[in-house]
């Protein structure tokens, strides 16, 4: 039995025994990984197709090494432009061993328990109330709640009101204050004119 399979945007035919190249899978080496986009899925004479959808097919696969593929140079350059620079690519690839080929999907791994966290006083009152045998809460604990509420709320709002109208008075006193009074500008100076020299004089 052999199928077609697409990985990484390339179509690989398999067969149980076979050693492939793929993209980098990211998991250790010996894992197994299953490979559920099978497109062909053929037997013999019988042949499988994918219509629009992949073929109700898994191939299991063990991880043999993590390669990297062969360099590729890459270069470019620009004329009359003193532009020229060099590029080297290598690809990670994984070694994969195909173990089997079958019909039918994969069953799930059931997943690993996550650890528990202690639980938060929150949580623990969320979880007895979400219980089945919370008690329930009585209508007038509620009404007390709710008016302790009410009445811490209209003191914020009082408190608000009394810095409010400090800060208006404040601003009022200042505005009310007289200027300094500004000093009174001195008169300048006439100028005299300076007595012209007679030539006759001698001078």
């Amino acid at each position: 039995m052999y199928a077609i399979l697409q990985h990484g945007g390339h179509q690989y035919r398999v067969a149980s025994g076979d050693r492939i190249l793929v993209d980098r899978i990211p998991v250790e080496v010996g894992s197994t990984v299953t490979l559920e986009s099978v497109l062909l899925l053929g037997d013999g004479a019988e042949t499988d197709v994918a219509k629009g959808s992949p073929v109700e097919a898994s191939v299991t696969a063990t991880v043999i090494a993590h390669r990297r593929g062969r360099k590729i140079r890459v270069f470019t350059y620009k004329p009359k432009k003193r532009h020229r620079r060099t590029l080297g690519y290598r690809s990670q690839l994984t070694e994969l061993l195909i173990e089997e080929v079958g019909r039918g999907k994969a069953a799930a791994k059931p997943k690993a328990a996550a650890p528990k966290r202690a639980a938060t006083p929150k949580a623990a009152a969320k979880t007895e109330a979400s219980g089945a045998t919370a008690t329930l809460v009585e209508p007038a604990a509620i009404e007390a709640e709710v008016e302790a509420e009410v009445e811490a709320a209209e003191v914020e709002f009082a408190v608000a009101e009394l810095a409010v109208e400090d800060a208006v008075a404040a601003m009022v006193e200042e505005s009310e204050t007289p200027a300094p009074a500004a000093k009174p500008a001195t008169p300048k100076r006439a100028r005299t004119p300076k007595p012209k020299k007679d030539p006759g004089d001698g001078a």
